[in-house]
């Protein structure tokens, strides 16, 4: 019986510099803006800081942003009115 180990990535996918990372970070604040408008700006930035923070040691980035926009909306929905992405009230 032949085993074949197949090569560990290093690499890890998903925003590859720290600008795309700075971009996907703003990108899931304006959303986050957009979903509960009568949440404080502070709130929200806390909230999505500290949901990017939980994913910190991810070692597939790519799906990092979607992530922590998924638990920061989660955290914030029971607090605060929501929006569907047409701007009605959800």
């Amino acid at each position: 019986m032949k085993v074949t180990f197949l090569p560990v990535l290093t690499s890890r996918a998903g925003p590859s510099t720290p600008a795309a990372e700075q971009r996907a970070r703003q990108d899931v604040r304006t959303r986050l803006e957009r979903r509960f408008p009568d949440a404080p700006s502070e709130t929200l930035e806390t909230t999505a800081a500290a949901s990017f923070a939980y994913f910190a040691d991810a070692r597939v980035r790519h799906y990092v942003p979607v992530l922590a926009f998924k638990r920061a909306s989660r955290q914030l929905s029971g607090r605060y009115g929501t929006r569907d992405a047409a701007g009605g009230v959800a």
